[in-house]
């Protein structure tokens, strides 16, 4: 396995930042809000799947005249990044829990090696329509028939326009005497007719005693009859249906579809009296023959494994025999050289087939089986994983046609009622852990050598955060298994699991596990490989601060108070807890909590025995002494990080109006200090802070600006009692 490093410039938080990955390794990056985490997901992302044009929407405000938002060093094929937008962009569609349910659950090697046997063998019969292009157009040309004159159950409507056109409206408009001086108007398109129509048809209706509404002149004997007749044939539906009728024969015998003499045949009994009942036999007629043709020609273009019963299976020559184009089906309208040769060449090549027909029926067997098994495999995979990460609902997925299937969710308990709306029904857990188990299952089935997981399983509860990393990896099943992983996160639990406790040998997973720090230090990103031993139970690390007398006494007091929160039940009410208070908030007059009743002697003297344990000091005015205001100003002046973020906490905690003043100036430096920085209470371990600990430099120079701005007050304001 080799080294890759992806080198991202000038996006967004990020100046600089080389980020190292181990090929065939969970690359776990992790780091506190803020570091750039999210940036590095999406610039990989989109110098692979977007435009440059996209990459450069990274490009931080304000930025140099010339730079660019850069990537370089991504050597992977196949890169996907799972995200908020991955959720969002293809899961819970309305018809299938996942968009490309066939593609992620039903790809295989076998099926598909089977599938193009079966391709091999229809090839000729189905080529006589999937590679003539004349043919396709016949296909796709044919429904249009049944669309014009409503076919449906074997009838033709009788109802609308096409009833109209029954009773002879919308055509054949020259077979009227009366309208013989009205030919320059209907003897051209019927779309321009139409619109003639109705313009003659709305004067009609403003007729008004004796008087043309079209020249004011008195109207003649035989405009009334011409009306009649007009109002009768040219109605907008009537003429609809015969314009789709007229024209599909006109095309039709055109192409060579139909004969010419059928069509005048069929032509003569438009608009004739009394032929009424022809019309509609005739009409009836083709509509029957075109549906016959149009069967034929799709089943055999259809005939594949997923659209095929297995009693088609079984009785598969029977199947073959029903593609036969009878040409006396077809003997009226579609008797034409071109319809009769597409039926030799068909009958040819199912005579050739029928000799491979025992083959035929085996592969198509053995596809339905591997198929089954499949569908089997993956819904009992999917639904253990639900089982054990206490997921209320089963797994469905079922075969859709060729290349399609479907999936769905059905609450457990229940008798096959889908989920219908699963992105309303589901929490934000539930939605997430789904989305990244069906995540990985279509990384793997595209084949992915770079898989980005952007946070994700910070939303679960511990044991699905067991369950979706255990299944992520399983070596017995279709996984992320030695796979090139990059995992950005701010939860520490992985780091728990995964590098401290080993968790991935001890449950015999093979992918190797690194670890890595990510720290931004103004724009430049750097990383700090974390071992196994960088992760301190927190009560024992802790303990060991507090007891350390090389570490300043704000430091070891600090660690000492969240010790005793670990491990004195009761601590809050402890001698040594309100002791330990007292001197944190620098008074040298102890109170209780409520800052004005002394602290008893007894209780001082208590306290200050524990204390001495850790601290080596018996003296309360001693202690206090060590962490004066002015102390704490010089420890601010030499100590590393960590250091100072404890002492300057203190510094806040001890001046009520301090922390209201700095978020006034510096809110985000206030908002950083106060709430996103804190020591996670959640977790047993924690990284040791004088190694691992973080504060943006940016946000550190601003408080001790302030702080120095506001050290006079501080220490002579505040402290005057105590020095």
């Amino acid at each position: 396995m080799g080294e890759v490093t992806i080198e991202i410039k000038n996006c967004n938080c990020i100046k600089s930042a080389d980020i190292k990955l181990e090929e065939g390794t969970l690359n776990i990056k992790y780091g506190s809000n803020g570091t750039g985490k999210s940036t590095i997901s999406k610039a990989v992302f989109l110098k692979t799947h977007g435009s440059e044009e996209e990459l450069q929407t990274l490009l931080p405000y304000g930025a140099d005249k010339g730079q660019k938002c850069e990537v370089d060093g991504i050597s992977f094929n196949k890169v996907m990044v799972f995200d908020e937008s991955y959720v969002n962009s293809y899961l819970f569609k309305e018809k299938s829990f996942l968009e490309n349910s066939f593609r992620v659950f039903l790809r295989s090697e076998e099926c598909d090696r089977l599938a193009n046997e079966i391709t091999n063998l229809l090839a000729e019969l189905q080529g006589i329509f999937h590679e003539n292009e004349a043919i396709q157009n016949v296909r796709s040309f044919l429904p249009k028939y049944a669309e014009a004159v409503k076919y449906s159950d074997g009838e033709i409507s009788k109802k609308g326009g096409v009833g109209e056109f029954l009773k002879g409206n919308g055509a054949g408009f020259d077979k009227y005497d009366e309208l013989k001086v009205y030919k320059p108007f209907y003897d051209r398109d019927l779309a321009s007719v139409s619109k003639w129509a109705k313009w003659r048809n709305d004067g009609i209706k403003q007729m008004n005693g004796e008087t043309c509404p079209f020249c004011a002149d008195e109207l003649k004997e035989e405009i009334e009859k011409q009306n009649k007749v007009i109002s009768k044939v040219f109605k907008n539906s009537a003429l609809s249906t015969a314009n789709a009728v007229l024209e599909y024969l006109r095309e039709a015998v055109e192409k060579n579809y139909i004969k010419a003499d059928a069509l005048s045949a069929l032509q003569e009994y438009i608009s004739s009296t009394g032929k009424e009942d022809s019309l509609e036999s005739e009409l009836q007629n083709l509509a029957v023959e075109t549906e016959y043709l149009y069967k034929k020609i799709d089943k055999i273009c259809q005939f594949r494994p997923m659209n095929v019963t297995h009693e088609e299976l079984e009785n598969i020559e029977k199947n073959l025999n029903e593609m036969y184009v009878d040409k006396r089906q077809i003997s009226k309208f579609y008797s034409t050289d071109f319809i009769y040769t597409i039926a030799d060449e068909v009958e040819e090549k199912i005579n050739n087939l029928k000799e491979n027909t025992g083959k035929l029926r085996g592969l198509f067997i053995q596809h339905e089986k591997k198929m089954d098994e499949l569908i089997t495999k993956r819904k009992d995979d999917i639904n253990q994983f639900f089982l054990l990460a206490g997921f209320p609902y089963k797994f469905e997925i079922r075969p859709d046609g060729e290349n399609k299937a479907v999936s769905y969710l059905i609450p457990i308990n229940t008798e096959d009622v889908k989920v219908s709306n699963p992105d309303t029904h589901l929490s934000w857990g539930e939605k997430n852990a789904f989305s990244l188990v069906m995540f990985m299952f279509e990384a793997v089935s595209e084949n992915a050598d770079l898989i980005v997981l952007d946070d994700p399983i910070t939303s679960f509860d511990k044991d699905k955060k067991f369950a979706v990393i255990r299944r992520l990896f399983d070596n017995q099943k279709v996984s992320f298994r030695d796979k090139t992983v990059l995992m950005l996160t701010h939860d520490m639990q992985p780091l728990i699991d995964y590098v401290h406790n080993d968790f991935f040998k001890r449950m015999g997973l093979t992918t190797p596990v690194k670890a890595k720090y990510l720290q931004n230090e103004n724009g430049i990103i750097n990383e700090f490989e974390i071992f196994g031993d960088d992760l301190i139970n927190t009560v024992e690390l802790t303990k060991s601060i507090a007891d350390d007398s090389n570490r300043s006494m704000a430091v070891r007091i600090v660690n000492l108070r969240k010790y005793i929160e670990l491990t004195k039940p009761g601590f809050a009410e402890s001698d040594i807890y309100e002791v330990i208070s007292n001197i944190i908030h620098g008074r040298k007059d102890a109170t209780f909590s409520d800052g004005e009743t002394a602290l008893s002697e007894e209780v001082k003297t208590n306290g200050m025995n524990e204390i001495e344990s850790f601290l080596g000091i018996s003296s309360y005015d001693d202690v206090i002494e060590t962490v004066s205001s002015k102390k704490l100003f010089d420890i601010l002046d030499s100590a590393d990080i960590y250091e100072k973020i404890i002492t300057v906490r203190l510094l806040f905690e001890r001046y009520d109006g301090l922390l209201a003043k700095l978020k006034k100036k510096y809110p985000a430096a206030c908002k950083f200090v106060n709430e996103t920085n804190h020591i996670e209470n959640d977790y047993i371990f924690q990284l040791d802070p004088f190694k691992f600990f973080q504060i943006p430099q940016f946000y550190l120079s601003e408080i001790e600006t302030f702080l120095e701005d506001e050290k006079d007050t501080i220490i002579n304001g505040f402290d005057k009692d105590i020095v």
